[in-house]
Order: structure tokens, then C-alpha cells, then sequence
């Protein structure tokens, strides 16, 4: 027992000091936020695919220590992720956006990942469902409504963050 309690006490030691030498400082949260809106409205109703090019534009110049580092109009290129379609029992769908391209910032310092969700109706279809089971059959129709689709519209504010002191 006590060679085991040794092992895991000697591991964690031993990843402690890994830790140390990592060159990330992990007190130095200073981010930027950029702020994007989509040229053209984007949907899951619409043919998209994975991997696919989108362009945004920069809503207002962003500034760091009196430095600008993108303009406002400027266009910026992002891709679809992953794009999740609707399901039964009012399950949303989902569309997620990533590797945004902004002139003059590398990709390693940037947090960027941009989620949008469809309308949810799963709070009021699993009710609805188990409330008709005591019907026979009638509860297994709900399984037929479908979740809302996920727009992308030009009035949304996507945000995503600079970190100028990562690495």
C-alpha cells in the first residue's frame, strides 16, 4: 500500500514542476475583445457545409496600449466548424464558427470559437410528451417536432478576444 501512496505522490510531484516550466504565464489574462458582424446572414435551412469561408466585418477599430490593430469595415475571414442539425423532441440546431483570419494577429493568440443555437423546444415538448403517454401512441407524436434552426444575422455582435501576451 505504501509503494502505491509513494507512485502517486511522486507523479504529482513530478507533474508539478513539468508545470512550471511551461512558458505560459497563467496570471496574465490581459485580452482584447474584438467585436464582428456577418456581411451575409447564414442559417441552417441553407445549403452550408462544414469547412466552409464566411465573411465578417469589424464593427469598430480595436485599440491595445495606443496601437490599432484592426480598422473598422475591415473584412475577416472565418470558417463553419461544425454545423449541427435539428433533431427530434425539439433538439436546436447549432452552427459553430472558428479560425477566424484577422490581418496582423496570429491564430495562437486569438479566442475564437463562436456558437449559435436554434430555438430550444425541448423544455415544452418532453412535457407535452409525457403528459399524452396516457394516451397510447399520441405521446410517441412529439417525437416528430423538430428544434429551431440557427441564424447567423448581420445584427449580431460576434465577439471574440485577442490575447497580446500569449505565445
Amino acid at each position: 500500500m505504501n509503494k502505491y501512496i509513494l507512485i502517486i505522490l511522486s507523479l504529482f510531484i513530478s507533474l508539478s514542476v513539468f508545470a512550471e516550466t511551461l512558458p505560459y504565464n497563467f496570471y496574465d489574462t490581459t485580452r482584447v475583445p474584438i467585436r464582428l458582424s456577418i456581411v451575409n446572414e447564414i442559417s441552417t435551412k441553407d445549403a452550408l457545409t462544414e469547412g466552409q469561408n464566411i465573411e465578417l466585418r469589424v464593427i469598430k477599430d480595436v485599440y491595445y496600449e495606443g496601437k490599432t490593430l484592426v480598422r473598422k469595415g475591415e473584412l475577416v475571414n472565418a470558417k463553419i466548424e461544425t454545423i449541427i442539425t435539428s433533431g427530434m423532441n425539439g433538439f436546436p440546431a447549432e452552427i459553430i464558427v472558428d479560425d477566424f483570419e484577422i490581418p496582423n494577429i496570429p491564430d495562437s493568440k486569438l479566442m475564437s470559437t463562436y456558437y449559435k443555437k436554434g430555438q430550444n423546444r425541448c423544455l415544452w415538448v418532453y412535457p407535452l410528451k409525457w403528459s399524452l403517454t396516457l394516451i397510447p401512441f399520441v405521446g410517441s407524436l412529439t417525437n416528430l417536432i423538430k428544434g429551431g434552426h440557427a441564424k447567423i444575422k448581420t445584427k449580431d455582435v460576434i465577439t471574440i478576444y485577442y490575447y497580446p501576451n500569449w505565445k
